[in-house]
């Protein structure tokens, strides 16, 4: 079997190692990443590839259109891009958008969200429940062991969240909407309250962690939020925090997006890498099969 061709686009730290693990199965070239490691062919301009890439590696992307933004600030289009690829590639990368979607299944190209894996999904968890005592290691003045940590949602990463929030000392409640997660929450040992019960106990927490996508901690709820404690809002954009209340208020938020590529860019990046692979050797499988 040849040896693909892959090219990996932009991204911060977390795909420099994303690229070393890919160098097992191909030829990698990167360009516009933050850094550069292992056998990893660093291109200066997209133009210096070459061969066609069997593999396009897109890095997480937070806004709509076709750029891509690159570690240096600046961005490469989709189009330009597109030229630099093999008949029937395939084009991976995280939270795609719909135009970057619609754009390369236009060409012929397969697509695929690798943030989308559950085995990624899951395994993030701990890199992002590890930046997340990081942070609250670094704003408070007191130690984690014997706070009060309210766990606003009881998903995959609030499940890390609270288990190792609870190792370290810290009482752990949670807050859900769905009766289920309430009682599983009790199950692995924390408080539980409703979701509407938030506003009349927050007053009591030192850390608040919402895990939840939509607007929970309003300004009225903030209000009652002691002045000394840390809010930990790790729900994706626009988050589950009235940020500007928050500024008026004078309370601590810390909106932590990509915490994995921050706080364990090494494991990140290699956690990265193993779902794209298992996507692009899936599909060699599936193309095996459609042949016979």
């Amino acid at each position: 079997m040849n040896v693909p061709v892959i090219l990996c686009v932009g991204g911060d730290a977390r795909y420099v190692y994303a690229c070393e693990e890919l160098c097992r199965i191909g030829k990698v070239f990167s360009y516009g990443a933050c850094g550069y490691t292992g056998d990893t062919v660093r291109l200066c301009s997209p133009e210096q590839m070459t061969a066609g890439a069997e593999l396009l590696v897109l890095p997480m992307l937070s806004q709509s259109g076709l750029d891509i933004k690159l570690a240096d600030g600046k961005t490469v289009s989709c189009r330009s891009l597109s030229g630099l690829l093999a008949k029937n590639a395939l084009v991976a990368g995280g939270r795609l958008n719909t135009d970057v979607i619609e754009y390369f299944s236009s060409l012929g190209h397969d697509v695929a969200d690798y943030f989308t894996r559950e085995e990624l999904v899951i395994r993030n968890c701990v890199p992002t429940a590890e930046g997340a005592l990081q942070i609250a290691l670094r704003e408070l003045a007191v130690t984690v062991d014997g706070t009060r940590t309210l766990m606003i949602g009881y998903g995959r990463v609030a499940k890390a969240c609270a288990k190792l929030f609870s190792a370290v000392g810290s009482d752990v409640t949670v807050a859900a909407r769905k009766l289920s997660q309430l009682a599983q929450a009790q199950n692995d040992g924390c408080k539980a309250v409703g979701l509407n019960g938030i506003a009349e106990n927050i007053g009591s927490f030192d850390i608040v962690i919402n895990t939840v996508p939509a607007m929970v901690l309003t300004k009225q709820i903030l209000e009652r939020l002691g002045k000394d404690a840390i809010v930990i809002d790790l729900a994706s954009m626009p988050g589950g925090t009235d940020f500007e209340a928050a500024k008026q208020l004078d309370r601590r938020v810390v909106h932590a997006l990509a915490l994995p590529g921050k706080t364990a860019p090494v494991t990140s990046g290699k956690l990265i890498a193993e779902a794209v692979i298992n996507i692009f050797l899936e599909r060699r499988e599936t193309d095996v099969f459609t042949r016979r």
